[in-house]
């Protein structure tokens, strides 16, 4: 039933909305941003990046994001 409350987690990590995103668990959060580094640079990334990358999404959801926003727009390097 997660699945359907939240359909962001089934989805592969830059397709999901700031509005799944932000209602996510902190493990949920961890897993699409690990996938969205994963899919734009090639490689696992340590969990000191997934936790700043976590918190980078969080504030841009909050800011310049809109509800549907992907969050594979956030400017990331």
């Amino acid at each position: 039933m997660g699945v359907l409350a939240f359909g962001g987690c089934a989805k592969a990590g830059g397709d999901t909305t700031c509005e799944n995103y932000l209602k996510m668990s902190d493990g949920d959060q961890r897993e699409q941003v690990g996938k969205l580094y994963k899919d734009k640079h090639g490689e696992d990334p340590s969990a000191l990046v997934i936790t700043g990358l976590q918190q980078q999404v969080s504030v841009w959801c909050k800011t310049a994001g809109k509800p549907d926003s992907p969050i594979k727009e956030i400017p990331i390097s």
